[in-house]
């Protein structure tokens, strides 16, 4: 056995424990993620009373929508709710004249776009993208609350918790 044989299989060696030790695949694709498996009820205990999860594929998406009943009787026809997409299909752009702000959660870029009853902050599935046509995929928080004005910083404290278990 030459030693650049040995060097090859050593470079492998290593090439394949950083892969295991840093959790990341050669393989990892937007397909992996769970969106509901991205927040955890005591995490969402903060924000209100939800019930379980709602799941849902639409087209290239997965979608998991919570509801919150702790909206008081009267006050509001709004009911809080919290929805999560994965969309596998698409990429992340910089943002566009209908988003508000951009920004970081955890050190992930995000943009937000609002309208009159909901804020959605959208993330890249995988923090670096450069020269890889095959990291594709967004994942979109969207809120609801009963005041518009706590939808967008709902959204943000969301995406800092999401934002660590994506790619």
């Amino acid at each position: 056995m030459t030693n650049r044989w040995r060097g090859g299989r050593t470079i492998a060696l290593i090439s394949v424990v950083g892969v295991l030790l840093t959790g990341c695949s050669f393989f990892n694709s937007s397909r992996d993620i769970d969106p509901c498996s991205l927040v955890t009820d005591s995490e969402l205990s903060a924000y209100g009373d939800y019930g379980e999860p709602e799941r849902r594929d639409r087209g290239n998406q997965r979608i998991c929508t919570w509801y919150n009943s702790t909206t008081q009787p009267l006050r509001t026809t709004v009911t809080p709710q919290l929805n999560i997409y994965v969309n596998h299909k698409q990429r992340y752009y910089t943002a566009g004249q209908n988003d508000v702000e951009t920004g970081y959660a955890a050190g992930r870029r995000y943009k937000v776009r609002t309208t009159d009853s909901t804020c959605t902050v959208t993330m890249p599935v995988f923090k670096n993208t450069v020269g890889s046509k095959k990291k594709k995929g967004t994942v979109d928080i969207a809120v609801t609350m009963p005041d518009p004005k706590d939808n967008c910083p709902t959204a943000r404290k969301i995406a800092e918790i999401v934002s660590p278990r994506l790619h």
